[in-house]
């Protein structure tokens, strides 16, 4: 059985993240193992956390989105980071495309939703190499 996905949500509207958390409930693969309204703490809730997502609303990455977005992805378990936005950030694409994981419009059908936090968990884990066995000598 595979380990559930770590969620950390970051959402200013009370009301949006009450939704999320009551949708994300019914899951049983994904757990939301923080939540913050504040984009000051989203580090320090990051890196308490070490949730496996972190999803966010765009206006919490403040002033400088290419700086707080590779803090966040800095932390120990270097989180997929799915940003939550309402209008096209393309102009905004380029510049953090390293550090971001998709985009999310909030109008997203929930069901949709999910299924991008799992692909986004998916990414992030690193395949395993078989074993190092030396091949036995031809004799």
């Amino acid at each position: 059985m595979n380990p559930r996905t770590k969620l950390l949500i970051a959402q200013p509207d009370g009301a949006k993240l009450v939704s999320l958390l009551l949708w994300l409930e019914q899951y049983t693969d994904l757990e939301v193992v923080g939540t913050t309204c504040s984009g000051d703490k989203l580090t320090d809730c990051t890196s308490f956390h070490l949730p496996d997502v972190v999803l966010l609303d765009f206006s919490l990455l403040a002033q400088d989105p290419p700086a707080a977005t590779a803090k966040i992805k800095s932390v120990a378990s270097a989180p997929a980071i799915l940003v939550m936005h309402e209008s096209d950030i393309a102009p905004m694409e380029s510049m953090l495309s390293k550090d971001l994981d998709g985009y999310i419009n909030p109008k997203l059908a929930l069901s949709e939703l999910t299924e991008i936090i799992r692909k986004a968990a998916q990414k992030r884990v690193v395949p395993m190499s078989p074993a190092y066995v030396p091949a036995t000598m031809a004799g």
